[in-house]
């Protein structure tokens, strides 16, 4: 068989990348290998380019632990740590590994990339772990390591689980880095348990067992690569396969890849002979490490045509990490994967781009899309970036399960564009288009500054039809071509409890869904009978606050000069009035539900859930309405016919943090229940599923 016969089945990453930041490496390999990889890991750039030499302050910080030298079996001459006289193993606890921040930092880069074209929509993000195991022999000694090998899995676990909270499981991938292990099979490195094989299968499935099925697992099997060498020698591939074969037939879920290390020198095939006895599922991808620098494409063809004599399908792959080569060496090491690989999919492959209806223009010819971007609406674009904002995310991953391309989505009240933001870092590439409706001019000037470019966006202003005492419906702004199509999807989120006439509203949203148009509904502004003891309604903050700073006036002597307003109680009712038309009431969720069913609504799915808020995140979104939070404090032009001096604003917003801290105890947070709404249009009636989900 000629060597350049039959490339190779696309390429795999195995972790560290010698490059800038996380963000260059997923652009270099986008553009070297896009259309030959299925996962890009983050490079593991910056501190984590030496595996797990990271890892080692981990250990040495803990103040029940030691620090020794390294000993004669040590995997490298580096201190290791044990259990200093008198202390407890129970009482270790690890903190923040690292494994965690460093994973969503990079896939924030990840997806705004993808968001942007310049990541192939095919490709996962990969998120490389050594397995536990490793640390612990690395850098504990032996006496030791089988009492602090407990505590910090448990740790690196907790971190795997928060990645599993907040990355995307259709966009996750994640691999188990396993070194140390064949070290230990090939007896090179002391092992602290009696059965070297079934402690380390053992090890490995239980860690499978912590990735869901939605996320895809692989393994990095590896025989070291310190100054790019291996610890041993392997005689051939059979280690490497037991284990494989082990793996596949005993994780109870999908194996999504494994990758094998090959030597450089070795194109013979004793060392590839037992590919043949390979069971892996048809779902399993093999990747085989024979992508060596030193020889090029011509040495990586030899090697590959040597492996293909016993096994066939397979992708190729270094053995081990580059995070320890020179940088310059990376172009040509991509060179050599992609002279090496077929394409996994046509290079450039896209979706067929959304169209609006003809006769639909995206923005309006009205005047607020000629103002000047104002101010206020900048400042309330910045609230995306607190955490409470984070009580979008369900509501996204609603969306990113229902919308498929072509779709309609109606972002209702969508203001700046906070929830499009979101989502589109979340679909991607997919085809949908999306029409902010929103009544407030400020607000959909800024969305339009954001999104005018994006052909697949709309902008729609409901204006007040002062004659009618009402907005606008819908019906009235979307146009005729829109309406006669009909909207696939709306969502209304932290708005509908601002709605004065609801039923009126909700029954525009129902005549321009399509018959199977669903709605997507939430706010931390409904009385939730499913809300916990110590989560607030996030409005009703607004009134506590007013009450707290009425006794700090009273009581605090630099507030005096404002004590003589709480007794002129006309001016403090205006003023509470006034509050009370920004800040509504709030009403109970039965009210909602009833409005929805008889606006024609198929309810079909209400949860609950507690969002964290920030203190000084809140206190920020307040200072854009301190007027109506307190605005007796130096008066406002709205109800005293004068405006508040600068001086008074200053106080106003002192004693509205000063409220605030008083409130809740200098504590830097505090929890909200937000209420989530699910359903369509009432085609088929069914009960709601009523339930509360995890926090």
């Amino acid at each position: 068989m000629s060597p350049a016969e039959t490339p190779a089945r696309g390429a795999h990453l195995v972790g560290s990348v010698p490059l800038a930041s996380a963000e260059a490496v997923f652009e270099t390999v986008a553009v070297h290998l896009g259309d030959r990889v299925r996962r890009i890991p983050d490079g593991e750039t910056g501190p984590r380019s030496d595996w797990i030499v990271w890892q080692l302050p981990v250990f040495t910080s803990q103040p029940q632990l030691e620090v020794v030298p390294p000993g004669p079996n040590s995997w490298r001459p580096l201190p290791r740590v044990r259990l200093a006289d008198g202390a407890a193993a129970e009482r270790v606890r690890f903190e923040a590994l690292g494994y965690a921040d460093a994973a969503l930092a990079s896939y924030r880069a990840f997806a705004r990339l993808k968001r942007d074209g310049r990541v192939p929509a095919a490709c996962r993000f990969q998120v490389c772990l050594p397995t536990p195991l490793a640390p612990i022999s690395a850098f504990v000694a032996p006496e030791h390591q089988a009492v602090l090998e407990p505590p910090y899995e448990s740790r690196l676990l907790d971190e795997l689980a928060l990645v599993l909270r907040e990355v995307p499981h259709d966009q996750l991938a994640i691999q188990w880095d396993t070194n140390f292990e064949f070290a230990m099979l090939e007896g090179v490195f002391p092992v602290w348990f009696a059965d070297v094989r079934g402690g380390i299968l053992e090890r490995l499935q239980r860690l499978a067992r912590h990735v869901p099925a939605d996320v895809e697992l692989g393994y990095h099997f590896c025989y070291g690569d310190v100054q790019h060498r291996h610890f041993k020698e392997p005689a051939d591939a059979g280690r490497l396969v037991d284990v494989a074969n082990a793996l596949a037939a005993s994780l109870g879920r999908p194996l999504n890849w494994i990758h094998l290390p090959v030597p450089r020198d070795r194109a013979d095939e004793r060392y590839y002979a037992p590919l043949a006895d390979l069971r892996l599922r048809p779902e399993t991808e093999l990747y085989l490490g024979l992508v060596h620098h030193t020889d090029g494409v011509e040495g990586t063809e030899r090697r590959l045509a040597a492996a293909q004599r016993f096994a066939s399908g397979f992708g190729v792959a270094t053995e081990c990490g580059w995070g320890r080569r020179p940088p310059a060496t990376i172009p040509e090491l991509l060179r050599i994967h992609h002279a090496v690989t077929a394409p996994l999919r046509p290079a450039g492959a896209s979706r067929p781009p959304f169209a609006w209806p003809a006769g639909v223009a995206r923005v309006p010819d009205e005047d607020w899309t000629r103002q000047p971007v104002d101010t206020f609406g900048l400042r309330y674009d910045t609230v995306e970036n607190h955490g409470w904002y984070r009580n979008l995310d369900p509501t996204v991953e609603d969306l990113a399960r229902h919308l498929d391309d072509g779709d309609v989505l109606v972002d209702y009240s969508g203001g700046t564009g906070i929830l499009l933001d979101r989502l589109k870092l979340r679909i991607f590439d997919r085809q949908v288009g999306v029409l902010i409706a929103d009544s407030s001019p400020k607000f959909l000037r800024v969305a339009l500054d954001k999104f005018g470019d994006d052909e697949r966006v709309a902008f729609r202003l409901l204006r007040w039809l002062k004659e009618k005492n009402r907005l606008e419906y819908l019906e009235e702004v979307l146009g005729p071509a829109l309406l006669a199509r009909g909207v696939d999807a709306l969502a209304s989120t932290n708005a509908i409890h601002l709605y004065i006439d609801l039923p009126e509203t909700l029954a525009s949203w129902a005549r321009v869904l399509r018959p199977d148009g669903r709605v997507f509904v939430q706010s931390g502004n409904i009385r939730n009978p499913q809300a916990g003891p110590r989560e607030w309604i996030l409005d009703e903050t607004v009134w506590a606050i007013h009450e707290v700073a009425m006794g700090l006036v009273r009581n605090e002597p630099r507030y005096a000069a404002y004590r003589p307003l709480l007794d002129d109680e006309p001016r403090l009712a205006a003023h509470v009035a006034y509050r009370d038309r920004v800040f509504l009431p709030v009403r109970p969720l039965d009210y909602y539900l009833r409005c929805l069913e008889g606006a024609g609504f198929r309810v079909e799915q209400v949860s609950a859930r507690t969002i964290e808020a920030r203190v000084e995140d809140w206190f920020q979104f307040l200072s854009a309405y301190h007027e109506a939070v307190l605005g007796w404090v130096g008066g406002s032009a709205r109800i005293d016919g004068r405006a508040a001096g600068e001086e008074a604003v200053r106080d106003r917003l002192a004693l509205i943090r000063h409220a605030m801290d008083t409130l809740f105890g200098g504590r830097p947070a505090f929890q909200c229940c937000w209420t989530y709404i699910n359903g369509g249009l009432d085609m088929a009636p069914r009960p709601p599923d009523v339930r509360r989900a995890p926090a």
